[in-house]
C-alpha cells in the first residue's frame, strides 16, 4: 500500500538513506588507531616516519592498514547498494504513477471522443465498419393469384379445366388431399410458368402450392362439388305397368348435357350387371324387340357430359307379354 503521508511528486521515498551518513565502523577505528589517525589526512604517513615501532609492529601495522582499506571498502559497497526500504519505495512510487495513469483516463471518460487528435499519432485512427446485413431467408417470391383460398365449383367435364394463376417463376405445382401437402396426390412440372390447368379435378377438398428452387409459396384450398344429375324423367312404363315384348316402347324427356341413352332388362330382384336385354338411342325413346314375356326390372340411363358417366333411373315390376 502507498504511504498517503508522502507527497508522490517528490524523492522522499528515496532522500530517507541518500543523504551522507556516518559510517557505521568510523568509531572502533577511532579507539583502535586514535594516536596515529585522529583526524589527519596523512596519518598513513605518519605510521611509517614513527620511529617507536619495531619492525614486528611495522608489520603489524601495515596488515592493519590493508584491513582498513579493506573495512572502507565494504561499507562502501554497502552505502551505495539501494536498501530494501528504498526498493520497495521506488516500486511503490512507479505503482502510485501507473494509478495516475488509469485514474487519469478513467476521468477523461467520454472526453476521449473530444479529443481532436488520437492520442497515438504515430497510428491512424481506425473506423469501425458496418456490418454486412445478413439477407432475408428465401421464401420463393411466389403469389398466389386464383383460385381464392377457399373457393368451390361443381364438377363439369364440360366446363373445363380449373384454372390456377400465381406470380413469379415456378417449378413445380403439387395438390394434395391433406393441408400438409403429404402424401401429394398430383404434381406437375411447370418450367417456369405462371398457369396450370387441372383436367377434372375429383369432387372433395383440395389443396395446392407452388414451389420454386427458393421456397413454397402458402397453401390454399378448394372444394369440388359432386356433378349435378342429369334430369331426364322416365314416362313409360310406370313402376309394376305392362309393355309388349314386340313393338313396346320406352319413353322419357329430354335431358341437357346428355350424350346418349340406354335402355335395359333383366329378370325381376337381379342384377344390371348383365342385363338380359339392352337397347339404345340417341332421342328420347325406344322401341323393343324379341323381349321374352316375364317379369323384369327396367332401367334408363343418360350419359353425362357433366359427369362423364352413365345415370340411371330404375322401374321396378315391369311386365312383358
Amino acid at each position: 500500500m502507498n504511504d498517503t503521508n508522502l507527497d508522490p511528486n517528490s524523492n522522499a521515498a528515496f532522500s530517507q538513506n541518500s543523504g551522507a551518513q556516518s559510517n557505521p565502523f568510523t568509531g572502533e577505528l577511532k579507539g583502535e588507531f586514535s594516536s596515529d589517525f585522529g583526524t589527519n589526512t596523512n596519518a598513513v604517513s605518519q605510521i611509517f616516519k614513527s620511529g617507536g615501532f619495531a619492525s614486528e609492529n611495522k608489520t603489524k601495522l601495515i596488515l592493519g592498514a590493508v584491513a582498513v582499506i579493506g573495512i572502507l571498502g565494504a561499507a562502501y559497497f554497502f552505502m551505495s547498494e539501494p536498501s530494501e526500504d528504498e526498493m520497495t519505495s521506488a516500486e511503490e512510487a512507479m505503482d502510485d504513477e501507473e494509478m495516475m495513469d488509469e485514474e487519469g483516463m478513467a476521468d477523461m471518460g467520454d472526453n476521449v471522443e473530444d479529443m481532436s487528435m488520437p492520442m497515438d499519432a504515430a497510428k491512424p485512427v481506425e473506423t469501425a465498419q458496418p456490418m454486412a446485413e445478413t439477407a432475408p431467408a428465401p421464401t420463393g417470391a411466389i403469389t398466389l393469384i386464383s383460385p381464392a383460398d377457399g373457393a368451390s365449383q361443381s364438377y363439369d367435364e364440360t366446363e373445363g379445366p380449373a384454372e390456377f394463376q400465381w406470380e413469379g417463376p415456378a417449378d413445380k405445382i403439387v395438390f394434395s388431399r391433406s393441408q400438409t401437402m403429404n402424401p401429394p396426390v398430383k404434381i406437375v412440372t411447370l418450367n417456369g410458368a405462371s398457369t396450370y390447368s387441372f383436367e377434372n379435378p375429383y369432387p372433395g377438398t383440395w389443396y395446392w402450392q407452388v414451389n420454386n428452387a427458393s421456397g413454397a409459396s402458402e397453401v390454399r384450398s378448394f372444394k369440388i362439388s359432386s356433378p349435378a344429375r342429369r334430369s331426364f324423367p322416365v314416362t313409360q312404363p310406370a313402376p309394376g305397368g305392362t309393355l309388349s315384348g314386340n313393338g313396346g316402347v320406352v319413353t322419357w324427356q329430354a335431358g341437357e348435357k346428355i350424350a346418349r341413352y340406354s335402355v335395359e332388362f333383366t329378370p325381376a330382384g337381379q342384377s344390371f350387371a348383365a342385363p338380359t336385354y339392352r337397347f339404345g338411342s340417341s332421342g328420347t325413346s325406344v322401341a323393343i324387340q324379341g323381349v321374352s314375356p316375364g317379369s323384369y326390372d327396367v332401367r334408363v340411363g343418360a350419359f353425362s357430359e357433366v359427369a362423364g358417366r352413365w345415370e340411371w333411373q330404375v322401374i321396378q315390376g315391369v311386365t312383358v307379354q
